[in-house]
């Protein structure tokens, strides 16, 4: 074997163990094993003359190397490499940064490219949290030297939404893929040129149907009737904003709760359902509580569905409440007047727990409850721009989240951590703006609240 010692050296260590071992006293055996000793030392010192000991390299090096390798590799291949990166907002900061830093190795390389799919006020909080202390501006360098064309995905308007909707619950009809495909196109096409033609209709998507029963098509079309009033209110409430991951949340919310009631042999209509849904995620959990405790007191039928379904009626609203969405909501198909609800409100709270159709919060929510919770002052600017890089939609859920757990505070004689972050959102978003003024009325009267209070009025 190459850079091994010669044969004839082992033959001598061989026959120096044999002579031990054949020795008849105990004299003559530690003899030759001293011998074999010496004989052993010997061998390893020819031995590391022989074998080259591995070189090492630092890492900047093994970087350099890589590469030359890399480019190597895609030359020969004369393919351009395209890599995907999606879903990064759902990582850890450490772990994005980690993937962000690997793709840094690759910038620059010919026939090479990479795709990052993020939020970039995710990727900034990520910078702030890995690099602490860090300032906007070097957020700003890290991304503009790491991201070389930037494109913002506008927000999914009411057109948009529309189609999605329609999309989904065909989907979920289990229409055939031909069909499907149908639909899409249409679709496209209708978005495609919706600056100089009107939307496509339902109704002239349901002809461009084959195969389908006209029973099924019937069904369908019940399904595609209300999608025009809730694509408005998707698109628009500061709750969604138009937010696919929201849109298809409640939709699956909206599936489970039908399958549960069919289960159960409750006659429910789904768009029953789905205006309840909806009304859980937008009007938050304090207003859906409301509305399910006048649904018990009033057997299943509350009087105030026949006034705000009343376009004559003027009747006032509690000012505890978006006053401009309920009313958008009453309007949303099927009207709710007359309609016995206590089998949809149980099947709301029994099924999935109240308070989880709004609890779907980004990465970036999430921390800035956690930065909530122990802010003292509304003058941090940590505090500040963590709510500033919060999703609009999301201040309702951190307000209800923040009040849940200063719900469990007993002693009201100081102001305890966490109402600041909920008075800095108040002053940003409406809804949350209400429900923070409903939890403060609730409370001990104290000289220091009444401030507040009249503060945020």
């Amino acid at each position: 074997m190459a850079g091994l010692p010669s044969f004839g050296v082992f033959g001598k260590l061989l026959g120096t163990a044999q002579d031990a071992y054949d020795a008849e006293s105990e004299e003559e055996q530690s003899k030759e094993l001293k011998d074999l000793s010496k004989d052993l030392k010997a061998a390893n010192k020819e031995s590391k003359n022989l074998i080259k000991a591995k070189e090492k390299k630092s890492p900047p090096q093994e970087i350099l190397a890589f590469r030359k390798e890399f480019e190597s590799l895609v030359k020969e291949l004369d393919k351009t490499i395209v890599v995907y990166v999606d879903n990064l907002d759902r990582c850890t900061p450490i772990n994005a940064i980690h993937t962000l830093e690997a793709i840094r190795l690759f910038l620059f390389l010919s026939k090479t490219a990479f795709i990052v799919a993020a939020d970039e006020e995710m990727i900034r909080s990520a910078v702030r949290e890995y690099h602490k202390g860090a300032s906007e501006r070097h957020q700003t360098d890290y991304l503009d030297k790491l991201i070389q064309v930037p494109v913002n995905v506008p927000k999914p308007g009411i057109l948009e939404i529309r189609a999605y909707l329609y999309m989904l619950v065909s989907s979920n009809f289990g229409l055939s893929s031909s069909n499907l495909d149908k639909l899409r196109l249409t679709l496209e096409n209708s978005l495609r040129n919706s600056w100089k033609e009107p939307p496509v209709k339902y109704s002239e998507l349901l002809d461009l149907l084959t195969d389908v029963s006209n029973e099924d098509k019937s069904n369908l079309e019940a399904s595609f009737e209300p999608v025009d009033r809730m694509a408005t209110i998707l698109a628009t409430s500061p709750q969604i904003n138009g937010n696919p991951r929201i849109v298809k949340r409640l939709l699956n919310v909206i599936k489970m709760r039908k399958k549960v009631a069919i289960r159960r042999k409750m006659n429910l209509d789904e768009s029953i359902i789905t205006k309840l849904v909806i009304f859980e995620r937008c009007a938050g959990k304090t207003a859906t509580k409301e509305l399910y405790n006048l649904i018990d007191k009033e057997n299943g039928t509350p009087e105030i569905f026949t006034k705000l379904e009343d376009p004559e009626n003027k009747e006032e609203l509690d000012e505890s409440f978006n006053k401009d969405f309920i009313r958008e909501w009453a309007k949303l198909p099927p009207l709710l007047a007359g309609v016995d609800l206590r089998a949809a409100a149980y099947l709301s709270r029994e099924s999935i727990p109240l308070g989880i159709v709004n609890s779907s919060l980004s990465s970036i929510a999430k921390e800035t409850i956690g930065l909530i919770l122990i802010s003292e002052s509304r003058s941090s600017p940590t505090l500040i721009k963590a709510i500033k890089s919060t999703p609009s939609e999301d201040y309702l859920s951190i307000t209800e989240a923040v009040i849940d757990k200063l719900r469990t505070i007993s002693n009201w004689d100081n102001k305890p951590k966490g109402l600041d972050g909920l008075i800095l959102i108040a002053n940003k978003d409406k809804d949350s703006k209400l429900a923070l003024s409903k939890f403060l009325d609730s409370l001990p009267s104290h000289a220091w609240l009444n401030v507040i209070k009249k503060g945020i009025k």
